[in-house]
């Protein structure tokens, strides 16, 4: 059964932690690069998504916190793969860490909002 609460809420947790790392790329690129606005709308677009399939991931049964982690791992491979080959092995690590963390929030918290809302 799809749950639209869960989706709600883990896509905007999607959209909210697209916004940060693409606009967080402004102040965390390497010196003297400007980093390429389809980069940064690529970055976004990968987080919007990935929320969105942790939203309809419910029926996975698996605990919220490793399934957080596997799609957060999987949407960030390729965001992984632009910085890897600019030797930029930092950029991709953080997008590839913060991408774990941000999956692993948008599944526990929607899994929490969920798990409380049915059992009031």
């Amino acid at each position: 059964m799809v749950q639209k609460k869960r989706i709600a809420i883990t896509t905007a947790v999607g959209i909210l932690t697209g916004a940060w790392c693409a606009g967080s790329l402004l102040f965390m690129a390497p010196p003297g690069i400007t980093p390429e606005p389809w980069f940064m709308l690529m970055i976004f677009y990968a987080r919007v998504l990935q929320g969105l399939v942790i939203g309809f991931a419910d029926g996975i049964a698996i605990r919220p916190v490793l399934r957080g982690a596997g799609f957060g791992t999987l949407f960030s491979l390729l965001l992984c793969i632009v910085p890897f080959f600019a030797h930029n092995y930092f950029g991709a690590a953080m997008l590839l860490i913060f991408g774990i963390i941000y999956g692993i929030l948008a599944d526990g918290l929607a899994s929490w909002a969920v798990k409380r809302d049915n059992a009031a």
